[in-house]
Order: C-alpha cells, then structure tokens, then sequence
C-alpha cells in the first residue's frame, strides 16, 4: 500500500460511482450508507433525505466520514479515498442548483447520456455536502509484470449500455 497524491484522490473522487458515508447514531452505533456524490469546489456533495436512521444519525452528530474506493475483477489493484468532515445542510437554493446541476453532470457523463441541462428543481430537495478537514488516499499497485491489470471500466461499460438502451 502507498499513499496517494491528491490529484489521484482528486481523480477517483471524480469518477466514482458510489461513495459511503459513514456516521455515528444518537445509540452510540455506526451506521454508513452507500449514496451517490460529486466532488465539486473541494468538497463532497451528497443527496440525503431529512428522514429516517440517517437523519437520525446526522442530527446526533455532524462529524462524518466518507469513502469511495476502486478494485480490479482481480483485486490486483486497489484505491481508497476517505474524507473526515463536517456535514452541513444546503439551504441557499442557488448552491443547491449549482450541486445537482454538478451531479447530474457527473452521472450522465459516466453514463454516457445527454445532460439533463443546467435548471433541475430544487424545492425540497435535501442537498448536503461535507466540509472536508482531512482528505486522504491509499492505493496498491500490482507487478506489471505478473498481472494482466483491466481497468474498471466494467461497470462504466455497462452503465453507458443502460443508459444507450433507456434514453427517452
């Protein structure tokens, strides 16, 4: 294992699917769950209902953890980003705007889709985003020698292929 410069944290926090946000409940338990990001303006921004254990959690404390990682089919590589921050609500409706117009970015360009453009609703919609205090990454790297290393693209492969088939 090595650490990972910023700009390779940076680059997984773009092109991640799926990242967990990991918090602490009103009993003392931990609790993650999985969720969709963006990386945008050097922090994390997420789509959280106001309801439910995870608002519970949230509401006991605002002190998270969040990662997001890749593997090989193989798992002859390995990376992980994780983030310890704060988690703070989005009220302003223009910072709202910017986030989901910066999510719906991210995802229809992962999968391979027309952008939903730049004027997504946002009335009730719960926006938060993850004040970053410590920002940090690890990743493995195999012998090139020994390992025939595939790139993660089987999952972007096959979100593309989704997308393609229920475009409307």
């Amino acid at each position: 294992m090595m650490d990972m410069p910023k700009s390779e944290c940076v680059a997984l926090l773009e092109n991640s699917v799926v990242g967990r946000l990991g918090m602490v409940g009103p009993d003392g338990k931990p609790y993650t769950i999985p969720l969709k990001f963006v990386w945008f303006d050097q922090a994390v921004y997420v789509r959280a209902a106001y309801d439910g254990r995870k608002q519970d959690a949230i509401a006991h404390a605002r002190q998270v953890c969040f990662e997001t990682d890749e593997v090989d089919d193989n798992f002859s590589h390995y990376a992980s980003v994780i983030i310890e921050g704060t988690l703070v609500d989005i009220h302003s409706e223009t910072e709202k705007r910017t986030a989901l117009v910066a999510l719906n970015e991210k995802y229809t360009r992962l999968a391979g889709l027309p952008s939903p453009g730049p004027n997504p609703a946002t009335q009730g919609v719960a926006i938060r985003k993850i004040l970053v205090e410590k920002l940090s990454g690890r990743k493995s790297e195999p012998d090139p020698a020994s390992v025939r290393r595939r790139p993660m693209s089987t999952w972007h492969d096959e979100l593309v292929a989704y997308g393609r088939e229920h475009q409307g």
